[in-house]
């Protein structure tokens, strides 16, 4: 399993910003437009989706977790690659991106089943919105402080996280950086 692992790792970390932009937008967008012929106006339970809305949920997810799985390769290989002074906390960047598709995956069938509470759906949204832009935050961070081999000031890692928060845009600036990072540690062993 962690071969596996690291071998979609490396496929990530390898992957050249447009093949990623073809995953991670292109992809969902074209999904996004054939669902729209298939998906209900309205939708009172799953039964509702039908068999097409259900493919193109299904097809939705596994574009949701590529994004996640680029995330965690590029969190754990920069975190990797950093000085052992200077890394950040890699348990609570993992338990990040882990909770935001198993919240998911718990989120939408309650909703379609039954009303739950505000009261319980609120904080648990909030805090998956808060592990997606802490995720954002971590390899950000991580990626000009590999670069710089320091601890650095906000102002240093603001424009990568900005693109990434922009990742349409920013995975064509983002990844050749890896691509670099990830060719001088293959190239280093």
């Amino acid at each position: 399993m962690l071969a596996t692992m690291n071998g979609l790792a490396d496929l990530f970390l390898r992957a050249k910003h447009w093949q990623l932009f073809l995953l991670l937008f292109v992809f969902p967008i074209l999904v996004e437009l054939a669902a729209t012929g298939y998906m209900p106006t309205t939708l009172r339970s799953w039964r509702d989706l039908g068999p097409g809305g259900l493919v193109c949920l299904g097809l939705m997810w596994i574009a949701m977790l590529c994004l996640i799985a680029w995330l965690w390769a590029m969190g754990s290989f920069l975190n990797s690659i950093q000085k052992l002074g200077v890394r950040m906390n890699l348990s609570f960047f993992r338990v990040a991106l882990v909770f935001v598709p198993v919240y998911l995956a718990v989120f939408c069938p309650v909703v379609l089943i039954a009303e739950p509470p505000s009261q319980i759906i609120a904080p648990l949204h909030l805090f998956a919105t808060f592990c997606i832009f802490y995720a954002f935050y971590f390899v950000a961070r991580s990626l000009v402080t590999a670069n710089k081999g320091r601890q650095v000031p906000f102002g240093d890692y603001a424009k990568p996280l900005i693109l990434l928060l922009l990742f349409p845009i920013g995975v064509w600036s983002i990844q050749p950086r890896i691509n670099q990072l990830w060719a001088r540690k293959s190239n280093g062993e």
